[in-house]
């Protein structure tokens, strides 16, 4: 009788139940059909997709720099120039003429990067880890003002990150796949198709999303062979492959579509920083034929009060004194004073290079890292100034900021000047620390383990790291940004519980 009292109750998902019962139900419904394998990287894409929109609902349509009006002048005036990413441009172009605003583009971005959350997570777990501690990573990730706002942004450096993150996932997954294959039998067995096909991918996206991407691409391969050279076929692969690609579409591709070639001095304004830097400390090192070449470009007191200062190139290119035609026309001289540097005194090169990069490498900064402000005002009169076209473009509205909720912009504006605490500023934009962190993490899990393909997991930090190291303009936070966002969600490695084969879970 009380069976049959039981029975008669309303059903669980029946008119009696409330709402909310409803919906959890279907919920629940929902993920019992999802691959057990793929519930838990669904549900950190999902809880980074949402930290994300927050951002994006705080800053809409994106969060914006002096590049990015800088895209929308070439895309929108027919000013097309392979000084930024071509096709990133082309992307900021598609966004505009299908809604007149940013927010498609940016919208991208914030999916992708959860997509690319989700599969490193997935990751993780391959190197027995407790998901609690990954999903705090994740959203950590996505609440933290650099790694969180930095997807919302308009510009080429979130394409590349999110290039550096698909890397760094697939060789999560390359390496959990070949701890679990004995020692012995490690050289035959290269690991599963798909992650080293994403891998390809990713080094590709970091070659096209950046002028300069091909050298982290390179520098990548080269700790990756380092690392596990037995694999080094696949590993050439998916290192030429994607610079291959790249040469072909500069020299090649866009040429043939109108793309007119890079037209100022940046490819070189690291060697005219060195000399600078070189003449503003011993002008005795030059030939007169340097000296006359230097002063057809700059006058002589513009090279030694611009390089008395080693953060910046921009004060020595980026002004009314330095002409580039003429840097173009004597830049065989200007490399030839560059290399007497070298030879003379290579001890100010090496000074100028590590003070440009300090944020790559110094714990703590003697010197304020560069960072984008959230606000607009002003790099877009800085863009109009430079691009006078701007003031009268077609999608002038686009380049000023609409917040979808007004207490979300508060809110996300003063947890960003939080952040900027300058005793907070080493660790939370410095980029150097996490990097130390992530191959502390992996160096203690290698001598637990005693298998050197785990080193091949810090393989996209070195390469970002050793990019900077070698060429960056000015320690700007963007340029270690990749770092900073796979420091974060790699942190989980510090709590792997991993042990020798032998040795009992």
């Amino acid at each position: 009788m009380a069976a049959d009292s039981l029975s008669t109750g309303p059903p669980a998902t029946g008119p009696g139940q409330s709402p909310g019962r409803r919906w959890s139900a279907r919920a629940r419904r929902l993920a019992q059909r999802i691959p057990p394998a793929r519930r838990f990287p669904l549900a950190m894409a999902a809880v980074f997709l949402a930290c994300s929109l927050a951002w994006w609902v705080a800053f809409y349509p994106g969060l914006m720099s002096y590049d990015s009006f800088t895209y929308t002048w070439e895309a929108t005036t027919g000013h097309w120039i392979n000084d930024h990413s071509i096709p990133y441009v082309a992307g900021v172009w598609l966004s505009l003429h299908l809604s007149g605003t940013y927010a498609p583009l940016t919208f991208c971005q914030i999916v992708a990067a959860a997509g690319l959350v989700g599969y490193l997570a997935a990751g993780l777990e391959r190197f027995a880890i407790r998901r609690r501690w990954i999903a705090g990573a994740v959203v950590l990730c996505g609440v933290l003002p650099p790694t969180g706002e930095f997807f919302v942004f308009v510009w080429k450096d979130v394409p590349f990150v999110l290039g550096a993150l698909a890397a760094a996932g697939a060789l999560l997954h390359l390496v959990g796949g070949w701890l679990r294959v004995p020692r012995s039998a490690r050289r035959s067995a290269p690991g599963r198709r798909a992650p080293w096909l994403v891998l390809g991918v990713g080094m590709l996206l970091m070659c096209l999303a950046r002028n300069n991407g091909f050298l982290t691409v390179v520098c990548t391969g080269l700790v990756l062979l380092a690392c596990v050279p037995w694999h080094w076929r696949r590993i050439a692969s998916v290192t030429a492959v994607p610079v291959l690609v790249y040469v072909f579409l500069v020299t090649v591709v866009y040429p043939a579509a109108g793309v007119q070639p890079q037209k100022n001095n940046s490819a070189y304004s690291f060697f005219y920083a060195d000399l600078a830097y070189g003449y503003s400390k011993d002008p005795g090192l030059f030939t007169k034929a340097q000296l006359s070449a230097m002063a057809a470009v700059a006058p002589l007191e513009h090279w030694r009060t611009a390089g008395a200062q080693c953060w910046d190139s921009d004060p020595l290119t980026i002004s009314s004194q330095f002409h580039a035609a003429a840097a173009t026309t004597n830049r065989s001289q200007l490399l030839s004073a560059f290399t007497t540097v070298l030879k003379r005194a290579p001890q100010y090169v090496a000074d100028a290079q590590l003070c440009r990069a300090h944020n790559a490498w110094a714990v703590f900064p003697d010197h304020p890292i560069l960072v984008a402000p959230v606000d607009y005002t002003g790099p877009y009169h800085a863009a109009v100034v430079s691009h006078p076209e701007l003031a009268h473009n077609p999608f002038h509205q686009a380049f000023h900021s609409r917040p979808l909720s007004r207490t979300a912009h508060r809110a996300g504006h003063w947890w960003y000047d939080l952040s900027r605490t300058p005793q907070l500023e080493w660790i939370l934009w410095g980029g150097a620390v996490w990097c130390y962190l992530t191959y502390a993490w992996i160096l203690r899990l290698t001598r637990r383990v005693r298998r050197r393909e785990l080193l091949a997991a810090a393989a996209v930090m070195a390469g970002l790291q050793l990019t900077v190291l070698i060429a960056t303009p000015a320690p700007l936070y963007r340029y270690m940004a990749g770092p900073t966002v796979l420091g974060v969600l790699l942190l989980p490695l510090a709590c792997s519980r991993l042990r020798l084969p032998e040795d009992p879970p």
